[in-house]
Formats: C-alpha cells, structure tokens, sequence
C-alpha cells in the first residue's frame, strides 16, 4: 500500500473537516469576507473559471477515457468514470448538506461549500497527470505534467475568488477535499492493479 497515498488521504480528509467546522465561526466569516475582497484585484484569472466548469471537465474526461481505452487500460477507465462521477456526487451532497450561502452579490446559484470548481479541476487535472504520467519514461516529464496541474487547479481555485463566488474556505475545503477523495480512489485502483 502507498503509504504517503494513505497519509494525504487522511490528512486531507481531516483538513476539510476541520474547515466544515471552522466555517460556523463568526470569526472565520469574517476572516472569509476580508481575504474573499482582497481577491477582487486579481481579474486577469477570471477566465480559468472555464477550467472547473462541467463541460470542460466531461470533455477532458472523455478524452481521457478514448486514450484509456486505446491502451487498453480498463482500471484506468473505471478510475476516470469513479473519481470524475463520483466527485460530483460527493461535491453536490456535501454542498447541500453544509448549506452554506454564497457570499453577497454572487451571480451563480446553489450553495457555496465545498467549491465545485476547486474540488473537481483538481481532480480531474490530478487524475490525467497521474494516469499520463504512467505512459511516460522520463522523470521530469511526469514532474512538469504534475507541476502544470497543480499549478492550473490552483488558478481555477483562485478564479473562484476572483470572480467572487466563493469564500476562501470553500475553495481550500475543495482542493483538501479532491485530495482526500482523489487518492482514496488511486489507492483502491493501485490495489485492484497489483491483484
């Protein structure tokens, strides 16, 4: 079993709690609207919320399948299909479940955490690194694939705040979420491979 998998499952896992609790604290409110304006100044991301956005993420994720499947890598497939479904399901029962209201003036409807964008690019875009990344030789190519995905989920993140739509802790609380959730689903394919 991949140990540091295990690790940054838990340690995730146990983030994203620790934010969920966090956020019914009038201080952590207020920590939220004063960080959530100092974004305001940060535009130019506003278009990397494209990145998070559901179609964008299908597209990717049938691609990502195509390719699986030319390869004939059917636990591949199967570890797209879960992580991708599933965190959305995941994503949108926690959203109604926390009910927290997006922040004031926000133009987008349904409730604000986790961040879906956060949660879901990071998945996604974690996901074909990991899986691409298998495909390739070279170290510092599997170090760049995952070095542009972390570097895009994080701007897609940050886009959330820009555009104002999202607290900080909604969108933390997704990435920390993706990170738990994305590496329990590796670690359940890494064991069915070796079976």
């Amino acid at each position: 079993m991949n140990k540091k998998l295990v690790v940054l499952c838990i340690s995730s896992f146990c983030l994203f709690v620790a934010l969920w609790w966090a956020i019914h604290y009038p201080t952590v409110m207020s920590m939220d609207q004063t960080l959530l304006t100092s974004f305001r100044a940060w535009g130019w991301l506003n278009s990397l919320s494209l990145l998070g956005a559901s179609v964008t993420i299908g597209v990717c994720s049938i691609i990502l399948v195509l390719f699986l499947l030319l390869r004939k890598r059917v636990y591949g497939m199967v570890l797209v299909l879960v992580a991708v479904a599933g965190g959305y399901g995941l994503n949108t029962w926690i959203k109604h479940v926390a009910g927290r209201e997006r922040p004031p003036f926000s133009h987008e409807e349904g409730f604000s955490f986790p961040s879906g964008h956060a949660m879901m690019s990071s998945i996604y875009l974690l996901l074909a690194a990991y899986l691409l990344g298998k495909e390739v030789e070279q170290r510092f190519a599997r170090f760049l694939m995952y070095g542009i995905s972390i570097l895009l989920a994080l701007f897609t993140g940050i886009s959330r705040l820009t555009r104002q739509v999202h607290y900080p802790t909604d969108v933390l609380a997704g990435f920390a979420l993706a990170a738990s959730y994305l590496s329990l689903c590796i670690l359940v394919y890494e064991f069915f491979q070796k079976k």
